[in-house]
């Protein structure tokens, strides 16, 4: 049984090096250059000349502002991205600068909706004596918020944008914008600090987090920001999560991209999910380490709260006919927690390969949160019907709006029809890609160690995915407290394999003794008793 369509992108060819032929085929022009990873300079070099002259008028407009004693609003969301981008910029003038007419407001999600409000910039500005002129400087919002926008300088108050959305067709009128739709928020806010003068190096960790939080592709910029984040936080990590690491049961073990995404980014998201960002924020700004034990404590014990919610609303809104799957998946319900709706979306998205929209209901409105697959960029198709929602906003793969609930049926049949007309049958059936077919008599540590030069692994540089045909089933186990995954050992007919095979065990049949199997997996480091193996991690397979 195979669950994808297969892809092979090439074959093995002896005389070549695999890591060479892997990113060959992968369309990487410069192997030397990816390999030896060049400097952030050099990648910054490349940037549009826009972007970096709004980086000058930006640092020309904060200097102003700090001579004239004028206090300093970092405005963000309460996303990973938005408080890390919020962070790094509060950080940089409370701590660095020393500038003490500086803070920072992250919008509740159920209180101020997404992004800027007129709420949450009046409540932004309480704190603030009412005559004093702020300077506004939003991170990871604000590129869709014109109407917002001209409010704030109206209110006689300027205002830096940094954002890195899809840009609408009305820019809004801010003093300076600094967008970038390549990089997330946060690696904004990391490259602005640079340019007023930051020397931390925790920041550069801050963006890391960020960048695979928001599922940027690990190439060129982001790579790097990625990698040397990962140096910063294997060797002297910021305090708040070194604390949220312990806490979160980690300690002493490598930290790779796997605990960025799966670890500190939904602890970080759990608290603005259920109520409120500001353990999540407080735990990147504060310094007394007690506070900060405590604030990790509080984010862990909320992402466990967080997972409960997301599998009782998964369970109510993934009853879908698999038999006749549409195009494009809708559920909503009142019943629908609004924090946790882009996790069920994201659930039901990987499980059948469709697009997803899930809603929370309340007061006669609907908010929703949107997940995509590749080939449907989904934020472009829902403004194709935008004068139907009240707000809307997003990526090619992920987005979220409000709107009227008398509205969403006239929505859900104008987008399925127009996704139903739009693409082809071919985009909805998963395709996995495979690097290279390959004799698996060829693994070895050595050949992992190759690998490991392609690092980190992510979006867009992921783990490689090997084929490697006519393996003999010698025994296959059933392992796991629960019992869901699989034991293989192989053999090719020149070594023995092993191979593990994660949720497997409903396949178990299909790897009967003595028969013969293609696999498709990846390559994982195994260390028991001072000894290192390669162990094949399952991907996909067919019985030969």
């Amino acid at each position: 049984m195979s669950m994808y369509r297969w892809k092979i992108l090439g074959e093995y060819n002896p005389k070549k090096d695999i890591v060479s032929s892997i990113l060959e085929n992968r369309g990487i022009k410069d192997i030397k250059d990816f390999l030896k990873t060049p400097s952030l300079n050099d990648l910054f070099d490349k940037f549009s000349g826009n972007f970096k002259s709004s980086l000058v008028k930006a640092k020309k407009l904060v200097f102003e502002a700090m001579e004239n004693k004028r206090p300093i609003l970092i405005f963000g969301d309460y996303d990973s991205d938005g408080i890390n981008a919020t962070a790094i910029l509060y950080n940089f003038f409370k701590y660095e600068k020393k500038y003490d007419k500086v803070s920072y407001f992250i919008p509740n999600r159920f209180e101020h909706s997404y992004g800027l409000s007129k709420k949450a910039i009046n409540e932004s500005l309480e704190k603030i004596a009412k005559d004093e002129k702020v300077l506004f400087i939003t991170v990871d919002v604000g590129i869709t918020a014109s109407e917002e926008i001209s409010y704030i300088k109206k209110l006689g108050h300027s205002v830096i944008l940094t954002d890195h959305h899809q840009k609408p067709d009305n820019i809004p009128d801010a003093d300076v914008i600094v967008w970038n739709d390549g990089i997330c928020g946060s690696e904004i806010s990391w490259i602005l600090s640079k340019v007023l003068g930051s020397k931390s190096r925790d920041s550069i960790a801050y963006a890391a987090v960020a960048t695979i939080t928001d599922l940027l592709p690990l190439l060129g910029f982001n790579r790097v920001v990625v990698k040397k984040g990962l140096k910063v936080l294997n060797s002297e990590p910021p305090i708040g999560y070194k604390k949220l690491l312990e806490a979160s049961g980690i300690k002493g073990t490598e930290i790779t991209t796997y605990e960025l995404g799966w670890v500190i980014g939904p602890r970080l998201n759990a608290a603005g999910r259920l109520k409120s960002s500001e353990d999540s924020i407080r735990l990147l700004t504060e310094r007394d380490e007690n506070i900060l034990e405590k604030l990790a404590q509080s984010l862990n014990s909320k992402n466990i709260e967080r997972q409960e919610k997301t599998l009782e609303m998964y369970d109510i809104a993934a009853e879908v006919d698999e038999n006749d799957l549409p195009k494009i998946i809708f559920s909503s319900d009142e019943k629908y927690h609004e924090g946790i709706i882009g996790l069920v979306s994201a659930k039901i998205t990987q499980k059948y390969y469709r697009p997803s929209v899930v809603i929370s209901l309340n007061d006669g409105y609907g908010k929703g949160s949107v997940r995509s697959i590749p080939g449907v960029n989904i934020i472009e198709v829902l403004r194709k019907f935008e004068d139907l929602f009240v707000d809307l906003g997003g990526h090619p793969m992920a987005g979220g709006f409000t709107i009227e609930e008398e509205k969403i049926p006239e929505m859900k049949k104008k987008v399925s029809e127009y996704i139903e007309k739009k693409f082809d049958n071919d985009v909805f059936n998963p395709v996995l890609d495979i690097d290279l077919k390959i004799p698996s008599d060829i693994i070895s540590v050595n050949l992992l160690e190759e690998i490991e030069k392609m690092e980190p692994f992510g979006m867009g540089n992921e783990q490689p995915v090997f084929l490697s045909e006519g393996l003999g089933v010698v025994s296959c186990d059933v392992i796991g407290k629960d019992g869901s995954h699989l034991k293989l050992n192989l053999y090719d007919g020149k070594k023995y394999q092993k191979a593990v095979f994660f949720g497997g065990s409903r396949f178990e049949k299909d790897f009967e003794i003595g028969g013969k199997v293609d696999l498709v997996y990846s390559l994982s480091k195994n260390e028991y008793n001072g000894k290192t193996y390669v162990d094949m991690v399952v991907k996909d397979y067919r019985k030969v």
